[in-house]
């Protein structure tokens, strides 16, 4: 006759008896076992009405013994080696035996009996279907607090050494790293691997926020973290958590920095640029704030020798290029200005059909020719870099700090003057830059705007 095993799985973040219908049922009808004489459920299923057994191994000295003095208990040589075995000969052939899997420790016997489940012609015990049923129901994010768990054991005494030894800055590279690694996973379109990577990031979070907890007074742990991105995402939502109406993302995005920029009380749009980032995304990123000002974007532009202003002498496009000891029209610094040449017969309505363009810009107008060009720009500026003895990460980021100070400048001259900003016209912004304006500060990294 054959025995029917039900592993009942069930979660220690549900407080005991909170199951489910066909738990109950399953529990009520069954002969329940369990391996862990302290199992989270134990108590409530006897208060229930319910018997729970505990299946265990018999001390050496008593091997084979049956029923031990204790009430339900039974010690067996053969409990954790083939507890399919064991089940069917306590509890006899022909039953319904519901199995308390250990939310917690799982244990031999747990182990060999979810084991069990992927071979259900279990040679030595042909007679016996094993089967899972989960038992409670959870929030989605009640996982999260299992990570939160392991975390805390990982930096509690009798933890990992490694991780005990780790502090905020000896944290940051992985930080970094592990962002990185899950970008990469998008870039693949690997799903898969982005679930991964995306754990490895939180881990990084849980871990910074379990060494902040340590601080004593002045730390801060897990649920302030999460307590702090919740008010934010509703304080910041308010067409979805108050009475505000958007026509759309763009409001969305306009209300997000109007609503930021009056918690932060920021007087410039560079505060809070992370001067920390890559160079081409600290460019990229306040251009795009200066843009939001509505800055001349001949204004950024580099002045050179060669050039001066947008299509200056000698300037390609608003660049002054120069060739350098070679002089012009020798070696890379042709390539680049060739490039910018061909970059500026683009006019800014030729517009390829959406199939020439591929990738995340799909069907986004951008020009796939002179998305490339431009890829070999700066690729070919990186190798002028190179013949130069310039690291061009050192070079961008000096660049970058320097238009970001100068911008500074510019916003809190034009707020002294009692301007915002955000409306001012075009020519008085180039008064505001000229007088902003200063020489690059050679190599290093340049301070804040005074």
């Amino acid at each position: 006759m054959t025995t029917r095993i039900t592993l009942v799985s069930t979660s220690a973040r549900v407080a005991p008896g909170l199951l489910t219908a066909a738990a109950w049922d399953v529990l009520r009808s069954a002969r329940v076992w369990t391996a862990s004489p302290e199992h989270p459920q134990a108590a409530a299923l006897r208060e229930a009405g319910v018997d729970v057994s505990v299946l265990r191994p018999a001390p050496p000295s008593e091997p084979g013994a049956g029923l031990s003095a204790e009430a339900g208990v039974v010690p067996s040589g053969r409990a954790e080696a083939d507890p399919v075995a064991e089940l069917r000969a306590v509890a006899g052939p022909g039953t319904h035996v519901a199995w308390l899997l250990d939310p917690v420790s799982p244990t031999a016997a747990d182990r060999a009996l979810r084991a069990a489940l992927t071979d259900q012609d279990h040679s030595a015990e042909p007679g016996a279907v094993v089967e899972l049923l989960v038992a409670t129901r959870e929030l989605p994010g009640s996982a999260l607090l299992d990570a939160v768990a392991v975390m805390d054991r990982l930096r509690s005494p009798g933890g990992c050494p490694w991780d005990a030894e780790q502090n905020h800055v000896s944290l940051a590279p992985y930080l970094l790293e592990e962002a990185y690694e899950a970008y990469q996973a998008i870039e693949d379109g690997d799903l898969a691997e982005l679930r991964e990577e995306l754990g490895d990031v939180l881990m990084q979070v849980l871990f910074h926020a379990r060494v902040a907890a340590e601080s004593g007074g002045a730390g801060w742990d897990v649920d302030d973290v999460a307590a702090g991105l919740t008010a934010k995402l509703i304080r910041r939502h308010p067409h979805v958590f108050g009475d505000v109406a958007v026509s759309g993302a763009d409001d969305v995005v306009t209300n997000w920095d109007a609503i930021k920029a009056e918690e932060k009380g920021r007087k410039s749009v560079t505060e809070g640029v992370p001067l920390s980032a890559p160079a081409l995304f600290l460019a990229a990123k306040l251009l795009r704030r200066a843009a939001k000002l509505g800055l001349p974007p001949e204004l950024a532009l580099p002045r050179h020798p060669a050039g001066s202003g947008a299509g200056g002498a000698g300037g390609v496009g608003g660049f002054g290029v120069s060739g350098g000891a070679g002089g012009a029209g020798t070696g890379v610094p042709d390539l680049v200005a060739e490039l910018a040449r061909e970059i500026g017969t683009v006019s800014p309505g030729d517009r390829p059909s959406t199939d020439q363009v591929e990738g995340p810009d799909a069907g986004a107008g951008v020009d796939a020719g002179t998305e490339e060009r431009i890829g070999d720009l700066l690729f070919a500026a990186v190798v002028l870099a190179g013949e130069r003895g310039v690291d061009p990460e050192t070079a961008l980021r000096a660049r970058a700090r320097h238009f970001r100070d100068t911008l500074a400048r510019a916003e809190y001259a034009a707020l002294a003057r009692g301007e915002e900003p955000g409306g001012l016209a075009a020519d008085i912004w180039r008064d505001l830059w000229a007088s902003a304006s200063l020489p690059p500060r050679g190599g290093g990294a340049a301070g804040g705007a005074p």
